[in-house]
């Protein structure tokens, strides 16, 4: 199912925890959860060329500190989402206001 998968920690190491069965071996250890806002983090940290699997997805957010074009970000922001295969109601986006991502699978 899109939208579950490998948990990422805050410094985004994946997350693991590992059970043991009777026999002291390792059974499980990758923790396993929705994956849309660590996604959504992902695409708007990275650059394009980032993630090797996809090499046109990623927003570049840090760019935007010293730009005024708010449109084009939020363009931006709602065309990698699409790519990533999220269907985007609504990106919200301003100066001296917070991101917003209306977003899922």
């Amino acid at each position: 199912m899109r939208g579950t998968g490998i948990i990422l920690t805050s410094n985004y190491d994946v997350e693991v925890k590992p059970t043991r069965g009777s026999s002291g071996k390792i059974e499980s250890g990758f923790v396993i959860g929705n994956t849309l806002y660590q996604n959504q983090a992902v695409i708007l940290i990275c650059h394009s060329g980032e993630i090797t699997e996809m090499p046109q997805l990623g927003v570049g957010i840090e760019d935007m500190l010293m730009d005024n074009d708010y449109a084009a970000w939020r363009w931006a922001i709602r065309m990698n989402m699409k790519r990533d295969r999220q269907d985007v109601k609504d990106v919200q986006f301003s100066k001296n206001k917070q991101l917003k991502i209306d977003a899922g699978y």
